[in-house]
C-alpha cells in the first residue's frame, strides 16, 4: 500500500470546466479496502468517485469500482467516463485515445463495460467518450406515479401522460412532465422521497420534459437519489440509455435508416448541467435495439492523497 494516492476531479458530460458532473477517480486503488473506498469516497464528496484496479479477467484491460459517499453502486455512467478520461491523461491506454474506435473493455458488477472514443472535427474541441450501455430494458414493475408524485410536490395533471413511466433495470424510474416550469421549480420531500424509494428498492427518480431549454435537446431532465446519498445528481449517465430508448418507443424520437441520434440536458435548478448524446441503432430481422451514450470529459483537479483513512475501526 503506497502512503498516498494520485487523484484526479473530472466534470464528465461537459464541454466546458465546472460544468457536467464531477466525479473523483483514484488511478491506483490496489490494497484499498470497502471501508477506505467509502471513506475517500465521503471526502470527495462527489457524486461518484471511481477506483481503478487491475482486472480479474483476461476480457478486460482495467476495472472499475464506483462508490457514492454513502454506497458502492454497480453502474454509473458519467464516472466511467470520468475514470477512462482520467487514464488516458495519465499515459495508460492512450491507443484508445490516438485509434478512435479502438475498444477499452472496463471489469465492473455490471459486466464488461467498452469505451471507445471520437475525435471532435474541429481540433480544439475536446473529443467524444462513447459507452456501449449495458442493459437499456424495463423493469414490468409497476410505477405508482401517485405516490411518486406527492414525493416529488407535483401536481397529477402536470405528468405528460405521452410518455409512460416506466422502471429501469437498474432501479430508476423515469417520470415525464409537460412542461419545463414545472420541472425547473420541483421541490422534492427529500426526507420522504428517499424513505419511500428505499422501501420500494428505488434508486432513483429521473423527471424529464420534452419542453427543453433548448431546441437541440430533445429533453430536459433532472435526477433524484436520496436513497443513494445524492439528492439530486447534475447529470446522470446511467439513466440516459433506458431514458432514449424510452423516447424512441415511445415515438418522441424517430428512427432513420435503423438509428437515431440525438441530446438530452439535465441540469440541478440553478447549477450545473450537461449534455449527453444518445444514440439508438436497430438490427437483425427481430428488429433488437443497442444504445450507447457519449459525452466530454474536463479535468479540473489533480493531485495526491497524502493521509489515507484507516482500513479499520
Amino acid at each position: 500500500m503506497p502512503d498516498s494516492l494520485e487523484f484526479k476531479l473530472v466534470d464528465a458530460f461537459a464541454l466546458s470546466p465546472y460544468s457536467g458532473n464531477v466525479a473523483g477517480v483514484i488511478l491506483k486503488a490496489d490494497g484499498l479496502t470497502d471501508r477506505q473506498m467509502r471513506a475517500i469516497a465521503a471526502e470527495f464528496n462527489a457524486s461518484e468517485t471511481t477506483f481503478i484496479l487491475p482486472p480479474t479477467t483476461k476480457d478486460a484491460a482495467v476495472r472499475f469500482r464506483w462508490f457514492t459517499p454513502a454506497t458502492e453502486v454497480d453502474f454509473c455512467g458519467h464516472a466511467t467516463l470520468g475514470g477512462a478520461h482520467a487514464l488516458f491523461e495519465s499515459g495508460r491506454f492512450t491507443h484508445a485515445l490516438a485509434e478512435p474506435g479502438t475498444v477499452l473493455p472496463i471489469e465492473t458488477k455490471a459486466g464488461i463495460l467498452t469505451i471507445r472514443t471520437e475525435k471532435h472535427p474541429k481540433p480544439d474541441m475536446p473529443y467524444t467518450i462513447w459507452l456501449d450501455m449495458p442493459h437499456t430494458a424495463q423493469k414490468q414493475t409497476p410505477v405508482v406515479v401517485p405516490a411518486i408524485a406527492k414525493h416529488l410536490g407535483l401536481p397529477e395533471d402536470m405528468i405528460d401522460q405521452a410518455i409512460p413511466a416506466v422502471r429501469t433495470l437498474d432501479d430508476d424510474v423515469i417520470l415525464a412532465v409537460r412542461d419545463l416550469q414545472t420541472l425547473l421549480t420541483l421541490e422534492p420531500l427529500m426526507a420522504d422521497l428517499k424513505r419511500y424509494c428505499i422501501k420500494n428498492g428505488i434508486r432513483g427518480v429521473l423527471v424529464t420534459t420534452t419542453n427543453a431549454l433548448s431546441r437541440a435537446t430533445v429533453v430536459q431532465s433532472r435526477f433524484f437519489a436520496p436513497a443513494a446519498g445524492i439528492d439530486e445528481d447534475p447529470v446522470t449517465g446511467s439513466v440516459h440509455g433506458p431514458l432514449g430508448l424510452h423516447l424512441v418507443n415511445c415515438g418522441v424520437v424517430s428512427m432513420k435508416e435503423g438509428k437515431a441520434d440525438f441530446h438530452c440536458a439535465q441540469a440541478k435548478a440553478g447549477g450545473r448541467a450537461g449534455l449527453v448524446r444518445v444514440v439508438v441503432t436497430e438490427s437483425g430481422e427481430q428488429g433488437e435495439k443497442h444504445v450507447r451514450i457519449g459525452g466530454s470529459c474536463v479535468t479540473t483537479a489533480e493531485g495526491r492523497l497524502t493521509c489515507l483513512p484507516p482500513d479499520k475501526d
